[in-house]
């Protein structure tokens, strides 16, 4: 399939494949993991609706993110397995990251497989969901072994409707720590950490190894979300002139459409140069693809 003009190597950087048919045929308990855990009820399609949605928001690629939930929710979304298997399926439209208990005593060693054996590219933790703070010194020799692989974290902050998990859990100032002990290890906040997006902005200010993700959660729609968090609460100007290069796309499709919340971007007043970081150049530096 031709992609759209623009579209070459554009990133979504927070993606979740909770509903592709051909992977619940194949793994039925992702049912489960969609509607029980992830609370997703749309419904299920065909990976073709995937990608023909990126293709129309003019993206290349997406991130795969899968949260291991089987000691807090006793399944996971999505094994390293499972999106191996995924990203095998479309060659070069998808990116897998893995995710591992970030409390089991082999999570290191764990992620290391995953990465090593598998090929996946980063690794995606979920504090809410997994039912941990960033900051717990246990998780710190996983937090170590990711900086020494080079690759990504994709951490869930903000916001968490789902039953059960702690708001105290995805507050971005748990990062802190992690940010300032583990300066080469490259964090990404999901959510803008919405409704401490001014808190987790100014973290981005002091620790050029942290970036934030457009993903939009609370709102009903990406357009109002956007312009209360480019302009009511951390504003364009901040963006533009302090963190353009720490700001990556980011659906939260399927919560969100990927048209849409690509469309809320791309009308929110940034200029084109900051665009093309936020869209392209960004989330490649962060899956070392350019140099630093």
């Amino acid at each position: 399939m031709d992609l759209p003009e623009g579209a070459w190597d554009m990133i979504d950087f927070h993606t979740h494949p909770l509903l592709v048919q051909e992977m619940i045929a194949r793994h039925p308990e992702l049912e489960r993991a969609a509607r029980e855990i992830f609370y997703i009820g749309n419904r299920f399609q065909p990976l073709e609706t995937f990608l023909l949605e990126m293709d129309v928001s003019g993206l290349r690629r997406a991130v795969l993110l899968p949260i291991e939930t089987t000691r807090s929710r006793g399944l996971p979304i999505y094994t390293a397995e499972q999106i191996a298997e995924l990203v095998a399926m479309a060659p070069g439209r998808f990116t897998g990251f893995a995710s591992v208990d970030p409390l089991a005593p082999d999570a290191a060693g764990r992620l290391e497989r995953a990465v090593g054996d598998l090929g996946l590219r980063g690794l995606k933790l979920s504090p809410p969901s997994q039912d941990f703070y960033p900051d717990d010194p246990a998780v710190y020799p996983l937090y170590e072994r990711a900086q020494e692989l080079g690759i990504p974290v994709v951490v869930h902050t903000g916001m968490s409707w789902e039953p059960g998990a702690r708001l105290a859990w995805g507050h971005p100032l748990h990062l802190e720590p992690v940010l300032a002990d583990f300066p080469d290890l490259h964090v990404v906040a999901t959510h803008f950490a919405w409704p401490w997006s001014w808190e987790v902005a100014a973290l981005a200010l002091k620790y050029p190894n942290l970036s934030l993700d457009t993903a939009a959660l609370y709102f009903d729609n990406p357009d109002d979300f956007i312009a209360d968090l480019f302009v009511r609460r951390v504003s364009l100007t901040l963006i533009e002139r302090s963190l353009r290069h720490q700001v990556v796309f980011g659906s939260n499709y399927p919560r969100v459409e990927i048209k849409n919340m690509a469309r809320a971007v791309r009308r929110s007043g940034l200029s084109k140069r900051t665009l093309r970081l936020v869209f392209r150049d960004n989330a490649r530096r962060l899956l070392g693809e350019v140099d630093e």
